[in-house]
């Protein structure tokens, strides 16, 4: 079972924001007081209602002061609509996907057979508390018992947490708490367990009769028709009171209890807990307000990486207003909240706009970006792509791909870093010698870059190699020869030495100076006078790297 998607009606400023897509990870993007977190709340307030449901319906209709603390009207209610509306509700919309075999499930449970969606409607105003099943007019699923199970069972298939943006460690202990008691009551069911509880609970109970026999006396003095007085733990408190009662400690160097960790490590903790693989028959469904909030950059990052994870096996819905966690996988999985309503991004443009992201006009409509080394680099792949590809070579005609270099390998975080924050999606070319290992391995330490995004010009039999090793020499002997008076074909240019180490020997072989600004004249002549077809231009014993690259712009694209 999964939330396929959540719509959320008349709660504080939101009033139509329909149909949130829950797959993996939601990102609820916005600028300050237009709703984010009240999404948050109101999908956390329907569980909420749901979970008591499922435990006891009676509590939903006789007890309606037991959600006063959880919903109050006045407040609740968009303030707007008050007076127009004195009887409205506030209502959450919930669908939920079904297996197969939840389906039989179901049809066991309530003797009714649903299609693959469960959709349920949660409401509630100022007298009245109401859970339905919308377009389900079964007499089976009419009657309230069966709604019960129904509930229930979601509820069990459904774990959810909420963490808000203000952490404390109450709020991580609260997590791993939880997990504690969910994963210790496998112990239930252990004979030497209960054994050792019947145990404690004899042993227990002689210190509480002993304390009865103490105080029966001068009780009567105030009660004198008291008899006797008894005193217990109940055997389940006693159970869960044991089981809450835990002190995580965390060595990073020095080991002290989460309580005196600081934000970002109470973050971790939490998130890391929740992503211990549980029931596979459950799923577990995460809000997170703000999960950048009052954290270091470093540590910032380290959680984005943690809620990705968490978002490979969880259904993960945050808030932010930081570039870093937005979804640049699927985009349309980004909600921007604005003026009340909750609508699908489209394009990059629209979350640049709303986190006030300021970029020069050939970035207006950029998306991807491919990031090389030197200029040449962009001038020969700006002529090879659009050949090599119908896809990239329309992206590259639309603006929505473009070639950047960084005109040097150390340069790399900084360019990516530059693009990360504008909402761009990447993929960077690099030499493969020590300078552009070096990059990557550095920006990978950074968190910038990771193995999918990335290339390597790796050219068979060569230990390190160049993007012009994987140039067809026939393409531009001829521009050498002309410009510069070298001749390359002859045997220095004939080793497995990366290319501009192949050219210097060539040079100077000849009575020419090298140095690093004519290794620069050299490769930009080269990129300008390579033909514009692949086929033509590229080595195809040594290419292989190129046409790795086209397919990872491809993917990306």
């Amino acid at each position: 079972m999964k939330l396929s998607d959540f719509s959320v009606i008349n709660y504080r400023s939101i009033t139509t924001a329909r149909k949130i897509p829950t797959n993996n990870m939601t990102v609820l993007v916005g600028k300050n007081n237009e709703g984010k977190s009240n999404i948050l709340r109101a999908l956390t307030l329907a569980m909420d209602i749901m979970k008591i449901y499922a435990t006891n319906p009676r509590i939903i209709g006789v007890n309606r002061g037991f959600f006063q603390s959880r919903y109050n009207w006045e407040r609740d209610y968009p303030v707007s609509l008050q007076e127009g509306n004195p009887n409205g509700s506030s209502s959450v919309d919930l669908t939920f996907e079904l297996s197969e075999h939840e389906i039989n499930d179901i049809r066991q449970i309530t003797g009714t057979r649903l299609s693959s969606y469960i959709p349920v409607r949660v409401s509630i105003n100022h007298s009245s508390v109401k859970i339905d099943i919308p377009k389900r007019g079964t007499p089976a699923l009419a009657n309230p018992n069966n709604k019960q199970k129904l509930i229930d069972y979601v509820c069990k298939k459904i774990d959810f947490n909420f963490i808000p943006a203000v952490r404390t460690e109450q709020d991580a202990l609260r997590v791993i708490e939880s997990l504690i008691e969910s994963e210790l009551q496998i112990l239930d069911g252990d004979e030497e367990y209960s054994k050792a509880i019947d145990t404690i609970n004899r042993l227990q109970q002689n210190v509480l009769d002993n304390i009865s026999r103490q105080i029966i006396s001068p009780m009567k003095d105030f009660l004198p028709a008291l008899r006797d007085i008894h005193i217990r733990i109940l055997n389940e408190k006693r159970k869960t009171e044991l089981r809450r009662n835990t002190e995580v400690i965390i060595d990073d160097g020095t080991a002290t209890s989460i309580k005196q960790k600081g934000d970002g490590i109470k973050s971790l903790t939490a998130l890391a807990m929740l992503n211990i693989a549980q029931q596979t028959d459950r799923v577990s469904v995460i809000a997170i307000e703000e999960p950048e909030s009052h954290l270091h950059p470093e540590i910032a990052r380290q959680l984005y990486d943690t809620i990705c994870s968490l978002a490979v096996n969880h259904q993960v819905v945050l808030t932010t207003h930081s570039p870093l966690f937005i979804n640049r996988t699927r985009l349309n999985e980004n909600i921007i909240v604005n003026e009340g309503k909750a609508t699908p991004v489209k394009k990059v443009k629209e979350i640049r706009e709303v986190l006030g992201i300021k970029v020069s006009d050939n970035l207006t409509n950029a998306e991807n970006i491919l990031i090389v080394e030197g200029e040449d680099d962009k001038i020969a792949l700006e002529k090879l792509l659009p050949s090599m590809s119908e896809k990239i070579k329309r992206a590259m005609l639309n603006g929505t791909l473009l070639i950047d270099y960084i005109g040097g390998a150390g340069n790399l975080p900084y360019k990516l870093s530059f693009y990360s924050n504008l909402q761009c999606k990447y993929h960077v070319l690099l030499d493969n010698d020590e300078a552009g290992k070096t990059a990557g391995t550095y920006a990978e330490e950074q968190g910038l870059l990771d193995v999918k995004n990335t290339t390597y010009t790796i050219c068979n039999g060569s230990p390190e190699a160049e993007i012009e090793d994987c140039y067809d020499k026939s393409a531009y002997i001829g521009i050498i020869a002309e410009k510069y008076g070298v001749n390359i074909n002859v045997a220095e240019f004939r080793n497995n030495r990366k290319w501009s180490d192949r050219m210097a020997e060539c040079f100077k072989s000849q009575g020419k100076q090298w140095n690093s600004t004519m290794e620069k004249k050299v490769k930009l002549s080269v990129a300008n006078s390579l033909p514009d077809v692949a086929d033509r231009a590229l080595n195809p014993h040594k290419r292989s790297a190129i046409d790795a690259l086209v397919a990872a712009l491809v993917e990306m694209l």
